[in-house]
C-alpha cells in the first residue's frame, strides 16, 4: 500500500493525468444520450422494412446485364493480352 502512495504522489497534481475535472451531471448527460440513440436505433432497424415498397427486379436486371458486359469486356481484354484470343469473335471496343 505504501509503494502504490509513493508511486502515485507525483501524479496527483500533475494536470496532464487530470486535464478536466470529473462531473456527475455530464456523465450522466452522456449516458442518457446514449441510451436515447440505442433505443432510437433498435426501434428504427425493427420498424425498417426488409423489402422496398417498390419493384426493383428491373432496376436489378440491368445493374446485372451491364456487369456481366464488363466482365465479358475485361475477360476479352485480358484474353487478347494473353494472346488466347478468338479470332472468329469480332474485336471490342
Amino acid at each position: 500500500m505504501g509503494v502504490l502512495v509513493v508511486l502515485a504522489a507525483p501524479f496527483r497534481s500533475d494536470p496532464f493525468w487530470d486535464p478536466v475535472a470529473f462531473s456527475w451531471p455530464i456523465l450522466g448527460i452522456l449516458l442518457a444520450l446514449t441510451a436515447v440513440l440505442t433505443i432510437g436505433l433498435l426501434a428504427w432497424a425493427v420498424l425498417q422494412s426488409e423489402e422496398p415498397g417498390h419493384d426493383t427486379r428491373e432496376l436489378v436486371d440491368r445493374a446485372t446485364r451491364r456487369d456481366r458486359g464488363r466482365a465479358d469486356d475485361v475477360r476479352y481484354r485480358l484474353d487478347a493480352e494473353a494472346g488466347r484470343a478468338d479470332p472468329s469473335t469480332p474485336g471490342r471496343r
